[in-house]
């Protein structure tokens, strides 16, 4: 069975989740309401509902019946790798932009991330920091260097999630080009999608689904 990913603008998510007070825990809606901008607090929202619904539909269960638990191993705050109580054996992940939220399920490890996109300048500072020689020359021939350089950075964020990697040094993730390589890393398959609003990318052992929705 292959695993399913889901993506979408915020509002549509909201929207499709209905009432997030049936599906949420406690202590996400207070992690929730301890956000200062709505827009953050609504993306926040919308990235722990869609888990539920995308691992849901994996599973053939309600998400009301799903559980997310979250947890550090270096702290007491609820934060970390999100896992399912009931099912524990099925891997999730999730993250949230402005404005956009992305979630995924797998039977197994799995990784998803999710940028707002637009064509301003790119940060070549920052970009040297996290890419490698070969991803700094893609960028330097691309007519739209920081939309190529999200791209290759949820890239790294997907696999960093999966274990395959940490973000102390992201340039040692030599990544295969996207759109001018195979999109697959260590036996991990990347899944890319983007558009106007924003790009994303799930890595998993397996073959995944993706669905946007909105």
């Amino acid at each position: 069975m292959a695993g399913l990913a889901l993506a979408g603008p915020t509002g549509a998510v909201l929207a499709a989740a209905g009432d997030v007070r049936e599906l949420l825990t406690r202590t996400e809606l207070d992690r929730a309401g301890a956000l200062r901008s709505a827009g953050d607090r609504d993306d926040f929202l919308a990235a722990h509902a869609l888990v539920r619904l995308c691992a849901g539909r994996l599973l053939g269960r309600p998400a009301q019946s799903l559980t997310v638990v979250q947890s550090c191993g270096s702290c007491d705050r609820p934060h970390g790798r999100p896992r399912l109580a009931e099912a524990p054996g099925t891997g999730v992940s999730l993250a949230h932009t402005r404005g956009w939220v992305a979630a995924a399920a797998a039977d197994g490890p799995v990784g998803v991330d999710v940028e707002a996109a637009d064509d301003g300048p790119l940060d070549w500072r920052t970009a040297s920091s996290v890419c490698t020689e070969k991803e700094l020359s893609a960028l330097r021939s691309d007519t739209h260097p920081r939309r190529a350089f999200l791209r290759q950075w949820v890239r790294k964020e997907s696999l960093v999630k999966v274990g395959a990697g940490t973000l102390d040094e992201p340039a040692r993730l030599d990544l295969p080009v996207y759109g001018q390589e195979p999109p697959s890393w260590h036996g991990w398959r990347l899944l890319d999608w983007g558009g106007a609003e924003a790009v994303g990318c799930v890595a998993a052992r397996e073959e995944m689904r993706l669905r946007l929705l909105g």
